[in-house]
């Protein structure tokens, strides 16, 4: 009995073994290889020579164009005056800045003044004598004598014997002790050099000034200088007078700025040019952060390329008629940003205008023109 089991046992296993086999045999097809896909193009680019513009980014602090200290040249009492030397007062050129009290210094002059006068007046009869020409120059010059008013010159000499005789009068003398005293009177009033804001104030009225104290500083809000780094190799393609814009992050918008000097001296430690920009835009502000975008004079004869398709320091990858790779030696001239401008490639040339890793000349791509 359990031979007859066992034995319908594996006959049935067989027939279903056999029974799966010919249904999955007849569902199934054989299965196909995939094609090998083709290497996705490399993207070249064709070259065309042109006069080329690029830009180039500097960034500085902007500083006052004008801006002086002011210190004392002559002692006295600080004066009270309408609109004081007071930080963030305004003032016009030549509007006074500062008074100090020059009362008594100003009589000294006028008595010193008083005397030339008194000089002058005892040599006309004299001078009537011996040079009768020189009479009239003279006794116009005594008529406009105003001792409220800068001495005028005196009447020239016609000769050496009449000078000799004014000389021993000792009219010359003190006219020019005279013509001292006024110019160190004029330093009492302090007057602005330029349209500006007081942006340091070291002094109060009523308050003693002393020869030689720093009383502020004043400086011209209208103009700001931005003093930008730049390469030597840049610093070729900019000129004075050119036309930059400036941006900063405190301001919105863009502010018109012009090169106004470049230095001719290079940075020894950072191989550097100072490139001077001025600003006469109302939002500017002494000590704001600012990037100058430069643009460049045309650069003639040259190709604009990414700087990521550089194979070294001056090489590039250019495709051959066979499409293999060919390396070849460039000129770069200026760097701006991800793009280098470039000469020695001549127009139709075929440039990667990607990364290729493992290239080497005579290797073969698959490419595609970019438009």
């Amino acid at each position: 009995m359990n031979k007859y089991v066992s034995a319908l046992l594996t006959i049935l296993i067989i027939a279903v073994g056999f029974t799966i086999s010919r249904v999955l045999s007849n569902q199934q097809e054989p299965i196909r290889k995939r094609p090998a896909e083709k290497p996705k193009p490399i993207l070249v680019t064709r070259v065309k020579n042109t006069d080329v513009i690029t830009t180039f980014d500097m960034s500085g602090h902007l500083y006052a164009f004008d801006k002086v200290e002011i210190y004392a040249e002559v002692s006295g009492v600080l004066l009270n005056t309408p609109r004081q030397f007071r930080e963030g007062n305004v003032f016009k050129k030549d509007e006074p800045l500062i008074k100090i009290d020059d009362a008594v210094f100003r009589n000294q002059v006028l008595a010193n003044k008083s005397g030339l006068l008194n000089q002058i007046t005892l040599l006309l009869p004299d001078l009537g004598i011996d040079f009768p020409n020189s009479t009239r120059r003279w006794e116009e010059y005594l008529k406009n004598f105003d001792l409220e008013k800068p001495l005028a010159d005196l009447p020239e000499a016609e000769t050496s014997q009449e000078k000799y005789f004014i000389a021993a009068r000792n009219i010359y003398s003190q006219f020019y002790s005279v013509k001292s005293q006024e110019a160190t009177l004029a330093k009492y009033t302090i007057p602005a050099p330029f349209d500006g804001t007081v942006t340091v104030s070291n002094i109060n009225p009523g308050t003693l000034v002393r020869i030689g104290q720093n009383l502020g500083e004043y400086t011209n809000t209208s103009v700001y200088e931005l003093a930008a780094f730049a390469s030597p190799d840049e610093v070729r393609h900019f000129q004075v007078g050119q036309a930059v814009t400036l941006t900063s992050d405190d301001v919105r918008g863009e502010l018109k700025g012009t090169i106004r000097r470049i230095n001719k001296v290079i940075d020894p430690k950072f191989q550097t040019v100072k490139v001077y920009i001025t600003t006469q835009d109302n939002r500017a502000r002494q000590g704001m952060y600012c990037t100058a975008r430069v643009p460049s004079l045309p650069i003639k004869d040259a190709a604009r390329l990414s700087d990521k398709i550089l194979s070294g320091e001056n090489t590039v990858y250019v495709v051959e008629k066979d499409s293999t790779l060919k390396k070849i030696n460039i000129q770069i001239v200026a760097e701006s940003e991800d793009q280098v401008i470039v000469r020695g490639l001549e127009d139709g040339m075929l440039v990667l205008s990607e990364k290729l890793y493992d290239a080497a000349p005579g290797k073969k791509i698959n490419y595609r023109i970019q438009n």
